[in-house]
């Protein structure tokens, strides 16, 4: 935990300080870009990440690092920046997320929110917390009084679509956000529900996924492997994971 808190913050603080500088569009695929934010708060990370421990990393911008094989126990998950589109347009929500794989399963999570400098730490069967103050799951059960962070499918299709549209209908109010690790650190906090999102990478909702754990919720991770397209969805544990 003491190696991703400081990798995060190092990144965070060279986020806020470069946003000028480093909002400049690298790359744009689809509906998703590239900018040179990403590309440096990466090289800070990996570089404190990998200083101090081991471990191969996953992440947005390099892939695999240190590692071609699957067969090692521990993997960090990073995502340097999450959201970029949100902090190239001045929205808050945006985040540096890093995870702790334990064969595949997310089992600590720091999610830094530092535009709204909210930094959520958890670890899988200690606990979760909110800038050093403990934080739990909501105890709303009735999905049609709480409230469900999603996104629009990127892959989006004319079946993907209703199925989206259906879930939406199940929740009293529906949050997009534009960043998966600050929505599922949101529920963890008890600010949501419940999470559900089609093809997020395993660096998008690694972090977020261990802190809901961690805070006494849920998640459902499937997909064909750890580097491709995955279905997510994540919740209190009372309120029933949204299809």
């Amino acid at each position: 935990m003491a190696i991703a808190e400081a990798a995060a913050a190092e990144a965070s603080a060279a986020l806020l300080a470069n946003r000028v500088g480093w909002s400049v569009i690298e790359s744009e695929q689809g509906r998703e870009v590239k900018i040179d934010a990403d590309k440096h708060a990466e090289a800070l990370i990996l570089d404190a990440i990998g200083k101090a421990s081991t471990y191969p990393i996953i992440s947005e911008e390099a892939g695999w690092v240190r590692a071609q094989e699957r067969g090692d126990r521990f993997v960090w998950a990073i995502d340097p920046l999450d959201g970029s589109v949100n902090y190239l347009r001045g929205y808050p929500h945006c985040a540096v997320s890093i995870a702790l794989l334990d064969q595949g399963e997310p089992v600590l999570g720091v999610v830094d929110c530092f535009v709204l400098g909210e930094r959520f730490t958890g670890l899988v069967g200690e606990g979760a917390w909110l800038n050093g103050a403990p934080i739990r799951v909501s105890d709303i059960a009735d999905p049609a009084g709480g409230i469900l962070q999603t996104g629009v499918p990127s892959r989006a299709s004319a079946e993907s679509m209703k199925l989206f549209e259906a879930r939406l209908m199940t929740w009293r109010k529906v949050r997009m956000i534009g960043s998966a690790a600050t929505a599922l650190a949101y529920v963890a906090a008890g600010r949501a529900e419940a999470y559900r999102e089609s093809g997020s990478m395993i660096w998008d909702v690694a972090g977020g996924c261990a802190l809901v754990k961690a805070a006494g919720g849920e998640f459902r991770i499937t997909g064909a492997a750890l580097d491709q397209p995955l279905e997510v969805a994540a919740g209190n544990k009372i309120t029933p994971l949204p299809v």
